[in-house]
């Protein structure tokens, strides 16, 4: 499937779905010198994304590490590697309006096909919550079908706020059949 962005909504914060952590994995926060762990994770996620995750890094959460300390997560595998990220990062102006950004969501291949994505979600959106976000918005690509699948689950709906939103839409209902997709 040809790769296009594509945007989702979730217009409130409310009643988010609740997926536990298995027993033994667990949560914590960024912290200083988890660049690296970050990367990390971007680097065994993304194996042929091809590009400087440093550099990324540096561009999205560089400028506001003490954020990324309060919004910034790993998942935690028990034997005590991090093996996933999440950021529940923020967007100041989306469609006039201040947002809540589900961002850069990764799990390792060893740790694939448990369910731990909706865990991380479940984390990240409560964290968005806490932080006072009243609506949620998140960016990811056409090919990512069990990625979108997790999205419409908790609620996202598609963005046609955008260029190629039908397009890439049409795209994902090849691979996804929800209700949201309908009408989109």
């Amino acid at each position: 499937m040809r790769s296009i962005s594509v945007r989702m909504l979730r217009l409130h914060v409310d009643a988010i779905p609740q997926y536990p952590l298995p027993t033994g994995y667990h949560m914590r926060l960024f912290r200083p010198g988890d660049r690296e762990t970050w990367i990390g994770i971007m680097r065994l996620s993304e194996p042929t994304v091809e590009g400087d995750w440093g550099a990324t890094f540096d561009h999205e959460f560089g400028h506001d590490l003490p954020a990324m300390a309060r919004r910034g997560s790993f998942l935690v595998a028990p034997d005590g590697r991090a093996v996933g990220a999440i950021t529940a990062w923020r967007l100041r102006r989306y469609l006039g309006l201040p947002w809540g950004r589900i961002h850069w969501v990764a799990i390792v291949p060893g740790h694939r096909g448990k369910g731990l994505s909706r865990c991380l979600m479940t984390s990240a959106m409560e964290r968005l919550g806490a932080l006072g976000h009243r609506r949620a918005m998140l960016e990811t690509q056409t090919h990512r079908i069990p990625a979108i699948r997790t999205y419409l689950r908790f609620g996202f709906l598609p963005d046609m706020s955008y260029g190629d939103a039908a397009r890439a839409w049409r795209l994902v209902r090849r691979g996804v059949r929800h209700p949201a997709l309908r009408s989109s």
